[in-house]
């Protein structure tokens, strides 16, 4: 081999390999980070669903115990605390709320409105 043959010998260099390291690192924990996010965004979405899942079956029992005898009151559904208001005459309407935390730990009321007409004909 010639002298000239040794110096076209090339590798990578400790540092480079160091850069490397370093940037994978760096990858990793954003990749971590981003699995943070979406584990917490989907645990949220998941009480999401539960609460409107307990709010809409509420609402479908105030509408199924009729226009006669459907009042305000307030009740535990799931777990959730709820209270509605029924107002008017022709048609009723029912507010159905529920106060819960948001994300940022803050009370918040979620509410549902729907009316109920008077089911016997007008004399």
């Amino acid at each position: 081999m010639s002298p000239g043959r040794l110096c076209d010998h090339r590798g990578i260099s400790l540092v480079e390999i160091l850069v490397g390291v370093v940037i994978l690192a760096v990858a990793l924990l954003g990749l971590a980070a981003a699995g943070g996010v979406a584990a917490r965004q989907l645990y949220w979405g998941r009480q999401d669903m539960h609460r409107w899942v307990a709010l809409q079956q509420q609402l479908e029992t105030l509408v199924a115990q009729g226009y006669d005898v459907v009042a305000t009151d307030s009740a535990v559904v799931q777990g959730y605390p709820m209270r509605w208001e029924v107002t008017g005459t022709n048609p009723k309407q029912i507010l159905l709320m529920m106060q819960r935390q948001n994300l940022q730990g803050v009370w918040v009321e979620d509410t549902l409105v729907t009316y109920l007409a008077d089911p016997s004909p007008d004399s």
